[in-house]
């Protein structure tokens, strides 16, 4: 089953689920440096009765389909907002919902009546997991600056970089499954509980200036599968972007943009897209002094602003 666009910067939780406006994660280097940026957009869906975005919607009693469109905001947050352009589905005792947003057009919403239980997320409905340490992640010093700012911030669910320093990991060193970067991710699952704690994991794009080639990028989503276990869901991310006119030279110009848009079009791959989907963005603006050395987030400033998207979407 494949799922909703999460995208970046600001999550809006509802009552009865969680309509995810946006999250992203990444960053990519040999060295500690990456890039970032992120939009906003998105729409929800709420299970039960009734599903909605902005605009003009229908709402059917409970298991009933409803749906609506409208059109994207895009736009970008302060240090506690989420990823950008996102959908979200939420499963509940009267129905499922699934979502799905693009940054720059319509979004729509379904619910169909699943009986799903509404506390766990994860796994077949699209959402994200709420126990302590059941979302893992790959990826390189970025998503390094991103496990210890969300630990900073006080989150719980997604793993932190406590003995699992990913610096200079890009997509190369995570395309074997048997590499010395998945020895260390295995090591790290081992230690908070082992693979039945994780239900999904997050696949961050880092690269260096010669970025990746497709195969490559698909093979590191292959090993990805290889090491949680069977439907546990993928949510795919390029690094970090960063506010307008900003480069991370370790990337390369227009590289985190890139990793971006490489990871969307992964999501919308239908040979490999089977329980992945798009997260969205993580944004460093280095204006505001969140970017340290051109590429990496600033410690704990730019640390803290990833911790508190990473924690929009995936909660504390």
């Amino acid at each position: 089953m494949n799922y909703p666009v999460l995208s970046s910067r600001l999550v809006v939780r509802c009552a009865l689920g969680m309509a995810v406006l946006s999250l992203g994660a990444c960053a990519s280097e040999v060295d500690p440096n990456e890039g970032s940026e992120s939009e906003s957009a998105a729409t929800g869906g709420t299970t039960g009765t009734s599903a909605s975005t902005t605009g003009s919607s229908t709402s059917g009693g409970t298991g009933a389909g409803s749906s609506s469109s409208a059109g994207a905001t895009m736009g970008t947050t302060g240090a506690g907002g989420a990823p950008s352009g996102a959908t979200s589905g939420a499963s509940g005792t009267g129905g499922g919902g699934t979502g799905g947003a693009d940054p720059s057009g319509p979004a729509s919403v379904s619910s169909t009546s699943t009986g799903g239980d509404p506390g766990t997320g994860g796994g077949d409905d699209g959402l994200p997991p709420t126990g302590e340490n059941s979302v893992a992640y790959t990826g390189c010093s970025m998503a390094n600056n991103i496990g210890t700012g969300y630990k900073r911030v006080g989150g719980k669910v997604m793993w932190n970089a406590d003995n699992y320093q990913t610096g200079a990991m890009v997509v190369q060193n995570w395309t074997n499954p048997n590499s010395s970067s998945w020895q260390l991710f295995d090591r790290k699952m081992e230690s908070i509980g082992g693979k039945d704690v994780v239900k999904a994991i997050m696949v961050q794009i880092c690269i260096l200036s010669q970025r990746a080639t497709d195969k490559e990028l698909r093979d590191m989503v292959k090993a990805a599968r290889q090491h949680v276990n069977p439907g546990t869901h993928i949510y795919i991310v390029g690094q970090p972007v960063y506010n307008a006119g900003h480069d991370c030279f370790i990337a390369g110009a227009g590289g985190a943009d890139w990793t971006d848009m490489k990871a969307q079009e992964l999501a919308k791959d239908s040979t490999i897209n089977e329980n992945m989907s798009y997260l969205g963005k993580f944004i460093l603006n280095n204006d505001a002094g969140e970017v340290s050395d051109g590429c990496h987030a600033s410690s704990p400033k730019g640390e803290n602003v990833l911790g508190e998207q990473a924690k929009a979407f995936f909660g504390g």
